[in-house]
């Protein structure tokens, strides 16, 4: 169900409008339920989706070997406070200022990912780069045709991204500690602020 309402919490872009926020509930097994909301400014046009759990968690790491190509249809949460790896292709994604969740699967996050290598490629200016590149892309096209095992990695100092196949054995979810969450980027502070108060409104 989605509902649209103005909030009480002034644009972080423009400082002087009440953001309009369109929230939908999402009840995930073993997440149980996440509001994902969508925020815009009616004035500036500032425009984020992010994803947040009504439940306090703990700092986490998703682990899962992908060798079954059934994998590749495992979901994914990734908030906006979330860092995703692929070891295997040397390749981090940490959330930046305007990181933005979403909820897909692991292929998703492979296509996601040859996106942002492709831009990489388009403006690299040595024939090294750009080789290499291409050689990361082709290695995930495999991936994505379920030939190649690799590994996907999700950490979230706010614990709400997370890998969840149908068979929750085949992911190693393992407690950060403080040390190890606090060497993470994390949301934006006023990101944290929205979530809270949205949250408290409901």
């Amino acid at each position: 169900m989605s509902t649209k309402e103005d909030v009480g919490i002034i644009c972080p872009s423009c400082n002087e409008t009440r953001l309009q926020v369109r929230s939908i509930l999402y009840s995930i097994p073993f997440f149980n339920e996440l509001a994902m909301f969508s925020m815009e400014c009616p004035s500036c046009h500032f425009h984020h989706n992010d994803v947040f759990s009504a439940e306090k968690r703990k700092p986490t790491r998703f682990i899962l070997h992908v060798d079954n190509p059934a994998l590749l249809r495992a979901r994914v949460v990734r908030s906006g406070s979330g860092t995703f790896r692929l070891p295997e292709f040397g390749i981090d994604v940490e959330p930046g200022p305007s990181a933005e969740s979403f909820i897909t699967n692991v292929e998703g996050v492979l296509q996601r990912t040859m996106s942002v290598v492709e831009t990489a490629i388009s403006f690299a200016e040595e024939p090294e780069e750009k080789t290499k590149g291409a050689e990361i892309l082709f290695q995930m096209n495999l991936a994505i045709k379920g030939d190649l095992p690799f590994t996907l990695v999700i950490e979230d100092p706010a614990g709400v991204s997370g890998i969840i196949p149908d068979d929750m054995s085949k992911v190693k979810i393992e407690e950060l500690s403080l040390e190890e969450a606090s060497k993470l980027k994390g949301a934006p502070f006023w990101l944290d602020t929205i979530r809270e108060d949205y949250a408290a409104q409901k």
